[in-house]
């Protein structure tokens, strides 16, 4: 079997967490009201904080299930040593990503843990998501084609309304085009919503929610999840 398909499992793992990872960059909106119409405004909020709190629901629509999965949970992504993310419903899981090293656990388990040597696919895609909230655009036009739709605002006698700004990467090359047809993002001043939508039919989306920058830095409890 090949590294890649002996690496989907994890990967698909990879994604809870590596989607989220983009929420590191957000700014809470109503921290800034700054309009994001263009790339370099983009790339201006996916730079602007080190550490993010928050929660998320995820909908995965999978061709084998009638219905979409539905899973809901917190995280916590530090520039500095990575992501944890726990999700409480429908069961528990906690999933704690550094830069060398994946660790997963259901429940009241022992942690399974692998390493970027011994599953470099999935690390692979990890290095390639962090380019996204590093604000590294040409990073992502290595492996994307990235087209950007900026916010807009439309005003009426009575109404103001804001609407989103899209940032859709399309891959242009394996591994990545292999596996996605497509990763759109969406927001206002802040990412709001990411979906990404697998070659074979299946898709995911993720809603961040109540978020924050505070405290600035990891308690001792946190930072010791980060110690794999």
């Amino acid at each position: 079997m090949s590294l890649f398909k002996r690496s989907r499992k994890h990967i698909s793992i990879a994604l809870l967490g590596l989607a989220s990872m983009m929420a590191s960059s957000f700014v809470i909106a109503n921290e800034s009201t700054a309009m994001v119409g263009s790339i370099t405004d983009l790339q201006t909020v996916l730079s602007a904080n080190n550490i993010v709190r928050g929660e998320f629901t995820q909908t995965r629509n999978m061709e084998m299930f009638a219905q979409p999965l539905t899973s809901q949970g917190a995280f916590l992504l530090d520039k500095s040593n990575g992501l944890l993310w726990t999700q409480t419903t429908p069961f528990p899981v906690r999933l704690v990503l550094t830069d060398n090293k994946l660790s997963q656990r259901f429940a009241d388990q022992p942690a399974k843990i692998i390493t970027d040597k011994e599953n470099p696919m999935a690390f692979y895609f990890s290095h390639i998501f962090l380019s996204v909230f590093h604000g590294d655009t040409q990073k992502l036009q290595e492996q994307f084609a990235l087209d950007f739709e900026p916010a807009t605002v439309t005003s009426s006698d009575e109404n103001t309304e804001n609407k989103s700004w899209t940032l859709t990467l399309k891959p242009k090359s394996a591994p990545m085009n292999a596996v996605f047809e497509a990763i759109t993002l969406q927001g206002q001043n802040d990412i709001e919503r990411i979906e990404l939508r697998e070659i074979r039919g299946d898709s995911t989306v993720i809603e961040f929610s109540q978020l924050s920058h505070q405290p600035e830095v990891l308690s001792d409890a946190e930072a010791q999840q980060f110690q794999l």
